[in-house]
């Protein structure tokens, strides 16, 4: 079966999915994992594509903020107390992509270099601090597995991985549990709570995995090749991604900006035809 990275990574993500819990889906691969994971393993699983569209519609990934899907769906309507809540209940899962992480899985989403004159300023740490202190289980992923997102030492700690202070303070829940990249499944179950591989993906030497990790790797010498995508997995990402919005967070510079004015403009097309029917029926 052909696949490409990127729909072996969905894949890999939509396999922790479990349960009964609200899943948020706040990136292209994460929307495609919860739907994926839905249609197949886990019915029960309640998927929330955006604050606009509300939960159960299906997560179609977009550019414009789940204004295509406010129009065309109608959602079970959530607050940001509701997913508060749910997160303070340990009822709730994301897939998080990080700038950086380390080998205790320590993370950085807010800024690149020293704090106090960081060279990029990210997003900062939103919810991720709440999510590392009251969930059984942490999802991590990385397009680019290089020396540069998986480091010796996160440049700012905006969600805490295992040390003293976890121990100390926080405990297991919170902990993470999981990472996807392009090279292959981790967790951390290393010595000392560090990052050890759980399985290669197809074609990923241990030699390839060293050279690409900012510090020494627990790599088993029997670490299995990951399990690729079944032909139905392949079919329902892309029947849900006929855009191709995912693969944007593969690309960077110039080749990432034409690839955005491509999908904005098919995508502002495909608005157009499926909510003017719409309008025209409600007059």
């Amino acid at each position: 079966m052909d696949y490409s990275i990127d729909e072996l990574i969905i894949t890999c993500m939509a396999r922790e999915l479990t349960g009964e819990v609200l899943v948020s889906s706040v990136t292209a691969l994460g929307a495609l994992a919860a739907h994926l994971a839905k249609r197949t393993h886990a019915p029960d699983l309640a998927v929330l594509s955006t604050p606009e569209s509300g939960m159960e519609v299906t997560p179609m990934p977009t550019l414009t903020l789940g204004q295509f899907l406010t129009d065309v769906q109608r959602g079970v309507p959530l607050t940001m107390e509701d997913i508060f809540d749910a997160i303070f209940l340990d009822r709730f899962r994301i897939w998080i992509n990080p700038a950086q992480i380390d080998r205790y899985g320590n993370v950085n989403i807010t800024a690149i270099g020293p704090w106090e004159a960081p060279r990029v300023a990210l997003v900062g740490s939103r919810g991720i601090p709440e999510d590392t202190s009251h969930l059984s289980a942490i999802f991590y992923y990385l397009t680019n597995h290089s020396p540069r997102t998986v480091v010796e030492r996160v440049d700012f700690r905006s969600g805490a991985g295992f040390g003293p202070e976890r121990e100390r303070y926080l405990g297991s829940y919170g902990a993470p549990t999981r990472l996807v990249t392009n090279l292959g499944v981790f967790d951390w179950s290393g010595p000392d709570h560090t990052m050890r591989a759980v399985s290669l993906h197809p074609g990923i030497t241990p030699n390839m995995v060293k050279n690409s990790t900012g510090f020494p790797i627990d790599i088993p010498e029997d670490v299995p090749v990951t399990e690729p995508p079944s032909r139905n997995d392949v079919a329902i990402i892309r029947a849900a991604d006929p855009l191709e919005v995912r693969k944007l967070e593969f690309l960077a510079g110039r080749e990432a900006a034409e690839r955005l004015v491509e999908i904005f403009e098919r995508e502002r097309q495909a608005m157009r035809a499926a909510v003017w029917p719409n309008r025209a029926r409600e007059r």
